[in-house]
């Protein structure tokens, strides 16, 4: 009987772990928060969709089976699109720089940037190691990048933080 109940244990867990794969916002920066936003298509948009701040070196995950998370339904082999930022290094520092956005500029709709990551994968927001400090910030030279996964930790996307080819506010 107990060789059975393991089998029945351990089936049951992979059962379980099967639906609970979601995708994740995972922050790698050593000093920032980042902060990412579905985005839903259908209009009206839902009155929640997933909207999370991930403190510096956290991660944060969401179940694609929640409404919430998924507003499309978008199926296991489909993307999510999401508002993508890094935030201000200190909370001073908030009223002085706006947050660093990342992604590519949305081809639907004007002035808005966006990052497609799998439904079961993950973004991962990570500081560049190409960034010149000696040269100003910017598309060409992003501080930060933004790097959409899949689940089994393969890049599909590397987005730029700020990204190319959107006009950026002046730096005084």
């Amino acid at each position: 009987m107990r060789p059975v109940l393991n089998i029945l244990f351990a089936l049951g867990a992979a059962l379980a772990a099967a639906d609970s794969h979601a995708y994740c916002v995972r922050n790698a920066l050593a000093d920032r928060a980042v902060h990412a936003a579905v985005v839903a298509s259908k209009m009206p948009a839902p009155a929640k969709t997933f909207s999370e701040t991930v403190a510096a070196g956290k991660e944060f995950c969401c179940n694609p089976k929640n409404a919430d998370c998924n507003p499309d339904r978008a199926g296991d082999a489909a993307t999510v699109v999401f508002d993508a930022q890094v935030e201000a290094a200190d909370a001073q520092a908030k009223t002085a720089q706006p947050p660093v956005k990342c992604g590519a500029p949305d081809p639907k709709e004007q002035n808005r940037v966006v990052a497609i990551a799998p439904v079961r994968g993950f973004l991962r927001f990570e500081a560049n190691a190409r960034f010149d400090a000696r040269r100003h910030p910017g598309g060409d030279n992003p501080p930060f990048l933004l790097k959409a996964l899949t689940a089994d930790n393969k890049v599909v996307a590397t987005y730029s933080c700020p990204p190319r080819g959107v006009s950026e506010t002046p730096h005084s």
